[in-house]
């Protein structure tokens, strides 16, 4: 059997944006739903700086559906939940393996023994009165989070890992709200004990179905990630669990070129059809990507892709940070630059443009009018940082 030549990082880059729906047209919204869950997880964050808030700049560049959808995915027929740190919607399905041995994170930890009382009682008040948010609790503030945390709020974060409540919605302020798992997802109360053989299964599979596509070493992150620092075997182990998984067939690999030599790199036998739709024509549709979007889930893979490091600044101390939200620029299958922005006052205001690669000034346009749009916006407008050039291409009104 002829042996097959190496995909290109060309290639690559095709293949991994239409895995992860960022490549042809925009979901419909009776597709949404199914196309969303084959994420298998997306990032949930607060930031709401350019009018859309992670997530929803995730579903935005994806899907023709209103962002509410997202929700209604979500916290309504909840075919995904959202899980308490680290904080995404994940795939329902998923939750029994990643919730099997949560409670090993809290059991015994600082002020486990003295918040039984506060769980007994948020449980008991829960069970009366639905939902509580933890905003609307008064209780003494306890070492947690940063700094401090106020027990109640510690206290739902330990029922979670425990498997005693989940995280049901959302207030207008966006604060979580939790319900007791025998009204959100009773089947996560009562399931087989998941051997450990399957489970590392699952997480090789899983790790994989949310990158898609991933080398050896970024995969053994992703896995070692799934498991959570403070249960997982460790890189070096999570190597070994990739390496026995090829071996055993359970992911498929392909010799991939890169800048200097060929690497090895997996994906699994359902994306395989990946490669002939990716090879049908380019896209020509921009798209801004969330900078927590599952394209982002392994750093080293983005750089090997892409050229260059993307560092999420809205944390950095503002003389430090170029920008404070930077959107990567999805264009034609590769990433060609970040802008940078915010809603105010009905219009979104470019605040920073670094352009790494050519791009046609009207796709560019309708993409980020497209956003603004979906954003809230009436109009795109640039400051004196953007080139005159593009501050004259990029600005004006949305079209209705």
């Amino acid at each position: 059997m002829q042996k097959a030549s190496p995909k290109s990082l060309t290639e690559v880059r095709a293949f991994l944006a239409d895995r992860l729906g960022l490549r042809g047209p925009f979901w419909t919204t009776a597709e949404s739903f199914d196309r969303a869950v084959d994420l298998g997880m997306i990032q949930i964050d607060s930031i709401i700086r350019t009018g859309l808030r992670n997530h929803e700049i995730v579903w935005a560049a994806r899907s023709e559906a209103p962002v509410a959808e997202f929700y209604r995915l979500v916290y309504g027929e909840r075919r995904m939940l959202e899980t308490h740190y680290p904080i995404f919607a994940t795939r329902r399905d998923w939750l029994p393996q990643f919730l099997q041995d949560f409670h090993l994170a809290v059991k015994g930890t600082q002020h486990y023994d003295e918040l039984q009382p506060v769980k007994r009682k948020l449980v008991k008040q829960i069970r009366a009165s639905g939902p509580v948010s933890p905003g609307e609790l008064e209780a003494e503030r306890i070492t947690g989070g940063f700094n401090t945390v106020k027990a109640t709020t510690k206290a739902l974060e330990h029922l979670f890992y425990e498997g005693k409540v989940q995280v049901s919605g959302r207030t207008k302020n966006f604060h979580r709200q939790f319900d007791l798992t025998e009204k959100v997802a009773p089947e996560l109360l009562k399931h087989p004990r998941i051997k450990a053989k399957d489970h590392h299964r699952f997480m090789i599979t899983s790790a994989l179905d949310v990158l898609k596509i991933a080398s050896r070493n970024q995969l053994a992150q992703r896995v070692n990630h799934h498991f959570g620092n403070w249960r997982g075997p460790g890189l070096t182990e999570s190597r070994k669990l990739v390496d026995r998984a090829a071996v055993e067939g359970l992911i498929e690999h392909v010799t991939v070129q890169g800048a200097e030599d060929e690497e090895t790199w997996f994906h699994l036998a359902k994306d395989r059809a990946g490669w002939d739709s990716a090879a049908r024509g380019t896209d020509e549709k921009v798209r801004l990507i969330a900078p927590l979007d599952n394209l982002l889930f392994n750093r080293d893979r983005f750089t090997a892709l892409y050229g260059f490091t993307y560092k999420f600044e809205a944390y950095t101390p503002q003389k430090k940070r170029r920008f404070y939200f930077a959107l990567p620029i999805l264009w034609r299958d590769d990433v060609i630059g970040l802008i940078d922005g915010k809603r105010e006052d009905g219009t979104w205001r470019i605040t920073g443009l670094d352009l790494l690669k050519p791009i046609d000034p009207e796709a560019l346009r309708d993409g980020l009018h497209r956003f603004a749009k979906i954003a809230g916006a009436e109009k795109v407008a640039a400051g004196r940082k953007v080139a005159e050039t593009w501050r004259r291409s990029l600005s004006g009104k949305i079209a209705a």
